[in-house]
């Protein structure tokens, strides 16, 4: 059977930019090739070969093979097929989920239904881990993701497919369903989708199918090759024995670990390369119920966890979580500052010191009170190097953010409110230039992740959140974000009420103002004169509150056309003496290229020049940090600084993976996921 409407969908998907392709037709010993440039004469021979097991080249194939004896025909027994060396580039990503039954007999219906569910898994898997939306088939007997990649075809590429499909087989193989890891060689041949399948001869339970398409993106989006490089990385890879991992013997004791801890063993599960231990709850989230240790043959273990909030922990925080003194005291320290740093907290309000009691003016040393620099709270920006660097944002401190028009300054003050949100901290903002609806599309669309908002037809860069699942934001952040009325103007000794109000009656942490020269500053003193009151006023809140304020400040207009500095900000120059950070956007491009060679030298500029956008800290009172740079990544859907091109952060609103299908009729595949979650 060929359905030949199903075979020309095939051949635009796959082969619509590189068109030449060679087919094979399997049947026992007999096999048969061709290389086709056109679909008409493609399928014209395949009528022929109706009933046989029809395979063609997934990836780009080198031109040259066209002139090989089988051009435009299929002939048996050919002299030469396409290998690895016939590929030009590898174009797709190919996982195919095969039921396990006996050897050449198609699937039951049950067996089908489980592989379905492994496929619907590991997509939402990879879609959380940030790959685009795939093609999905269904190819008779199991199920195939396609995903569009761009990699050379090189042994450095072919690792890296092979690990990724070893990843995926040691997280979702069982006796049941398995990925199958043979499928990473780059000449791989593999189902005509809209041909049958012939594993065996048709029978009542298990019949002979065909191929079909279940799901085809609008717009199939290349996934870039760091986020197939970082799912690739999850293999566990062996630990030397050495005097910090404690080791005795050539392996670790895992069985024994386990058993000395009491850690509990929901079920175990052998795959090609080794054992999957799947935990009754993750040691980190007790809700969590899909946490898992991986052990290869090789010795090699490894841990994860599918929720977000716990993908940051490996094998060896996992054992650190159960023994305090395994490894060095570097690891151990780490590990600690990855509890702190991506663990929620409760922050508690500020104990407000009434004027009476404030006691003498001059203090012997001693009378103070000892404050463990170490244990201060700091609001996480999301910016991991940043945060690094200068610890994050303290309570009790005032950011100064500045940058050109169009360096992300409003992109960058979305992602601390996400951020310290997500981490248990609750914030208010002012924004004197963005009308609300704006301000709230905007940290929508952010918030929502690149598989869930859609493209306005017609144009390349215009994305936006859809209101189901804006609903969805807005329910997350009720109670922990508040947006200051425009309506109630600009005047600043109005807004210094509110904003205390609101510290006090919501317990809101982080004040975000947007921005200095939108604010009205009404007295009889000069325009610097009113900004050093403002800033004076901003520190007295955060100091007094116990918050942390972040003020954004333009730069001079005749700045334009210069490296953005310290001295740039436009108004009084106590906004930048009397601040605590001041952070500087700058987006990376020709001009900025122009201007940075003279400051940083051309060495570090190109390094600057990989990424999209840099976040300079000018001055950090706190650790002494200056002219520090910090690349990012721009992500467009989502208007998202990536710290990583292949970081993918998913906010609290969609943290519970869901089991529920996200590929349906529906055109729109966030929508099918969405409504039935």
């Amino acid at each position: 059977m060929i359905d030949e409407r199903t075979i020309r969908q095939w051949w635009d998907i796959f082969h619509g930019e590189s068109p030449l392709t060679e087919i094979r037709v399997l049947s026992g010993k007999k096999n048969f090739s061709g290389y086709f440039k056109d679909v008409d004469t493609m399928i014209a021979q395949l009528r022929q070969f109706d009933g046989f097991g029809i395979y063609a080249t997934l990836n780009e194939v080198k031109e040259a093979c066209y002139g090989r004896t089988q051009m435009d025909t299929i002939i048996q027994a050919p002299k030469s097929t396409t290998n690895d060396n016939d590929i030009a580039s590898r174009r797709w990503l190919l996982i195919d989920f095969d039921p396990e039954r006996p050897s050449d007999t198609n699937a039951s219906d049950a067996e089908k239904k489980v592989a379905e569910q492994r496929m619907r898994k590991v997509s939402r898997f990879l879609r959380d881990e940030g790959f685009n939306w795939p093609v999905v088939a269904d190819s008779a007997n199991g199920y195939h993701l396609y995903y569009r990649v761009d990699l050379p075809n090189d042994t450095a590429s072919t690792n890296t497919v092979r690990d990724f499909l070893r990843a995926l087989d040691a997280l979702f193989s069982d006796d049941a369903v398995k990925v199958d890891v043979s499928v990473f060689n780059a000449s791989r041949i593999v189902k005509v989708i809209g041909t049958s399948s012939n594993k065996g001869k048709g029978t009542g339970d298990r019949p002979q199918r065909i191929s079909s398409f279940i799901f085809v993106p609008d717009d199939i989006k290349v996934t870039p090759s760091p986020f197939v490089e970082k799912v690739a990385g999850y293999i566990p890879k062996p630990e030397e024995p050495n005097r910090f991992n404690g080791y005795h013997t050539e392996r670790f004791d895992l069985d024994k670990f386990l058993a000395d801890h009491d850690i509990k063993v929901a079920s175990r599960t052998r795959y090609k390369e080794g054992e999957k231990i799947v935990l009754e709850e993750c040691p980190f989230d007790h809700n969590h119920k899909d946490a898992a240790i991986l052990r290869l043959d090789n010795g090699a273990i490894g841990f994860k966890c599918f929720h977000n909030s716990c993908s940051h922990y490996g094998w060896k925080e996992f054992r650190l979580h159960y023994d305090p003194n395994a490894y060095s005291s570097r690891d151990r320290e780490e590990y600690r500052h990855k509890r702190e740093y991506y663990g929620v907290r409760n922050p508690k309000p500020a104990e407000r010191t009434l004027e009476d009691e404030r006691g003498k003016k001059w203090k012997d040393i001693d009378e103070y009170r000892y404050e463990d620099q170490s244990t201060i709270v700091r609001i996480p920006s999301g910016l991991v190097k940043l945060d690094r660097k200068i610890g994050g944002f303290a309570m009790g401190e005032l950011t100064v953010v500045s940058g050109l028009s169009g360096a992300g300054k409003s992109t960058i003050l979305d992602q601390f409110i996400l951020s310290a949100v997500q981490t248990g901290f609750k914030v208010a903002a002012w924004s004197g230039e963005l009308q609300g609806s704006r301000f709230q599309s905007w940290l929508d669309q952010m918030a929502a992740g690149k598989d869930l908002v859609r493209q306005k037809a017609g144009y390349d860069d215009f994305y936006y959140c859809p209101r189901n699942v804006s609903e969805k934001i807005h329910e997350w952040l009720k109670g922990k974000f508040w947006l200051y009325d425009n309506e109630y103007g600009s005047e600043w000794a109005n807004l210094k009420e509110d904003i205390l109000d609101i510290i006090r009656e919501k317990g809101v942490n982080l004040i975000v103002l947007d921005n200095l020269m939108a604010l009205d500053l009404e007295g009889p003193s000069s325009d610097n004169d009113l900004q050093t009151i403002l800033i004076k006023d901003l520190k007295e809140i955060a100091r007094s509150e116990h918050v942390h304020v972040i003020l954004v400040a333009h730069p001079r207009k005749e700045q334009s056309f210069q490296l953005l500095r310290k001295e740039s900000i436009a108004g009084t120059a106590n906004i930048t003496n009397l601040c605590d950070n001041l952070l500087i956007s700058h987006r990376v491009g020709r001009d900025f290229e122009k201007r940075a060679k003279d400051f940083w030298g051309e060495v570090a500029v190109q390094q600057m020049l990989l990424c999209d956008s840099v976040l300079e800290v000018a001055k950090n009172r706190s650790h002494g940090v200056i002219d520090h740079v910090i690349g990012l990544y721009f992500e467009k859907e989502t208007r998202r600084l990536k710290n990583e091109q292949a970081e993918n952060v998913i906010y609290g609103w969609r943290e519970t993976p869901t089991e529920a299908p996200i590929f349906g009729d529906d055109d729109i595949p966030d929508e099918a996921w969405y409504n039935n979650d």
